[in-house]
């Protein structure tokens, strides 16, 4: 008898190696085209290579099923002269290939002495590419990949490396986020950060999604919105959407990134210069975790998603800092009715997280003017050796005296850089150590020897 004719192509169901069915003859003797219908109510369908001249069964492939309730017809072929078949499954026009490696083509690995099996996926229009994948692998490294849980004391090591002297407020902050976060059913979370400008707020809402990223293993996205660019009521489009015949229709929103991925910090800054509108608009998507769109498009689902909403409207700092954690809440409240929706206390009652950064002292203040200043450097393929004392006094007293904080020390230290921009021979910079010396107003740099 040919050999052949005791081996069979065979399939199985969820991983049950009992209930394994043979059904294509590899001789081609009874046909090598199967139809199976109904299949459905699986998760997966394994593909086997039995021989039973040497009473032997090899799993060659694995086909994870796209739908638990999807119900289709399979299609099962098998090519004897190339060793080799197909799974198409009827309903999804989706089609996955195996193969069965003969003696000369197999792989095999030397410790376990298995043969290496090259499953492939492909949809009716990729029929031509035949791009080689292990899905069974792919499933196996999708479940290893767990996000990790998220302690509030690491988050808030985390931002401390970005934002100086506000631990009160980051600890809050990390607390804040990563209670929601162990939620069953998850929900939008949304932080109001108040306070004057140049203390930390932005740089919060910047250092979150990589600090997240970091500790859970979970991607974020990240979006940072300047609020006074939507100041009129004609701009509500571009945060939810405009119906047909309105300009701005079927344009995508600033809320289109939590279509791909919904893990997304959105900071939105200087929140108070918006239209009323569209804060009003906000409150209710954070009220329902979702956006609905003006064009009756799907839904959008915010309910993985963090926004940080920064303020500079004033606060009664002394009052704030006496306070209790309740009327620390309600101060900030008052302040979003009084700036923000004027007449609707009820839209800032729905925001629960409020709270206001403190004014810098001394030590963190030299901190981000030291950040600012490396930074700046950096960009220009420099290191900072030593700043002169005489000079970081006189830049922070220019933090502390301008109305847009750390930024104009920022300005400063670009300013001095520019000379960098006449040289003929800007090499000489490159991996350089630099002293910084002179007046904040001319501030002079030098190359170490």
């Amino acid at each position: 008898m040919n050999k052949l004719e005791r081996e069979y192509i065979a399939i199985g169901f969820n991983n049950d190696t009992s209930k394994i069915i043979p059904v294509i003859r590899m001789s081609g003797s009874d046909g090598l085209k199967k139809v199976i219908r109904g299949v459905g109510g699986i998760r997966n369908i394994g593909i086997y290579h039995i021989d039973f001249q040497n009473q032997t069964t090899e799993n060659i492939g694995n086909v994870n099923w796209p739908d638990f309730s999807l119900t289709s017809d399979m299609v099962i072929q098998y090519e004897p002269e190339n060793r080799n078949g197909t799974i198409h499954i009827m309903e999804l026009n989706q089609t996955w290939s195996y193969s069965v490696n003969n003696e000369t083509e197999a792989s095999c690995d030397k410790k376990t002495g298995k043969s290496e099996i090259l499953v492939r996926h492909e949809t009716a229009a990729d029929n031509e590419k035949k791009q080689v994948l292990d899905r069974d692998k792919v499933r196996q490294l999708e479940e290893k990949k767990q996000v990790k849980i998220l302690w509030p004391d690491e988050l808030a090591n985390e931002l401390k490396k970005d934002v100086f002297g506000q631990d009160e407020a980051i600890k809050t902050i990390s607390e804040i986020v990563a209670a929601n976060l162990r939620r069953k059913k998850h929900e939008v979370e949304v932080i109001v950060l108040f306070g004057p400008t140049g203390v930390g707020k932005t740089e919060t809402g910047k250092a979150l999604p990589a600090a997240l990223e970091k500790l859970t293993g979970q991607e974020y996205g990240f979006s940072q919105i300047a609020m006074n660019q939507y100041t009129e009521s004609h701009s509500l489009h571009q945060f939810f959407g405009a119906p047909p015949s309105y300009v701005g229709y079927k344009d995508p929103t600033v809320f289109e990134p939590c279509k791909s991925n919904g893990y997304h910090v959105f900071l939105l800054d200087e929140i108070e210069k918006s239209t009323e509108c569209i804060w009003t608009g906000l409150m209710e998507c954070f009220s329902n975790s979702s956006v609905k769109l003006a064009d009756n498009s799907p839904e959008i689902d915010l309910s993985h998603a963090i926004f940080i909403l920064t303020s500079n409207v004033p606060i009664d700092m002394q009052a704030y800092r006496g306070a209790s954690a309740f009327q620390r809440k309600e101060i900030c409240r008052d302040a979003l009715t009084r700036y923000c929706c004027p007449g609707h206390p009820e839209v800032a009652g729905k925001i629960s997280n409020c709270l206001a950064f403190q004014e810098l002292p001394g030590d963190a203040v030299t901190d981000i003017v030291l950040k600012f200043v490396t930074q700046e450097l950096n960009d220009h393929d420099m290191e900072l050796e030593h700043m002169d004392e005489h000079l970081m006094v006189q830049l922070k007293e220019m933090h502390k005296n301008s109305r847009y904080g750390a930024r104009s020390v920022k300005d400063a230290v670009r300013t001095a850089l520019t000379f960098t921009a006449y040289d003929r021979n800007i090499d000489k910079y490159k991996g350089k150590k630099v002293i910084l010396d002179g007046e904040a107003e001319n501030i002079k740099i030098t190359i170490c020897p």
